[in-house]
């Protein structure tokens, strides 16, 4: 069975997760930062009168934090609720997102990546400078390598930080 993957830039790095996981993408976003929130939260943002909280995966990642970036873009997450068809149907692995509409701030989209299960290869060991346990795997993208995210591992993280 494939997948199709959402590629997306985060810094130099190149990052993917399954495209059943995303809702919509937003070029130009307003986010109101939370004072005394954790890093990982980069803030709030009202989306048609729903209130979206926004994380930075870059943060939880390591990675270099473009701050005022006119540029990034968001990935409007489905929530719980919307993503149970596709695991019963097999088209997801069993997660819990949670019920709350989350946003993850990117540096850019990319493309749409369509991968047989046998093109996504395990992490490789030695993942030093990302905290590799939130890297669930790779794929072969010509010379370039996309990491897949582990988006529950990511949300359960930043929720522990916030709490």
């Amino acid at each position: 069975m494939s997948r199709q993957i959402a590629v997306f830039r985060l810094g130099n790095r190149t990052f993917g997760m399954d495209i059943l996981l995303v809702k919509e993408v937003h070029r130009h976003i307003m986010v109101d930062p939370v004072p005394g929130a954790p890093p990982h939260l980069a803030g709030l943002m009202n989306l048609r009168g729903r209130v979206v909280t926004v994380i930075d995966p870059g943060v939880s990642l390591g990675l270099d934090r473009k701050e005022g970036e006119d540029s990034r873009q968001m990935l409007i997450l489905k929530t719980a609720e919307e993503i149970q068809p596709f695991i019963r149907d097999g088209r997801l692995d069993r997660m819990e997102p949670g019920e709350d509409i989350v946003g993850l701030l990117i540096d850019g989209m990319e493309d749409v990546l369509t991968a047989a299960e046998s093109d996504m290869l395990p992490p490789p060991p030695h993942l030093t400078e990302l905290d590799g346990d939130l890297i669930r795997g790779v794929i072969k993208r010509g010379e370039d390598l996309v990491m897949l995210l582990d988006l529950e591992l990511l949300l359960d993280r930043v929720m522990q930080a916030i709490n």
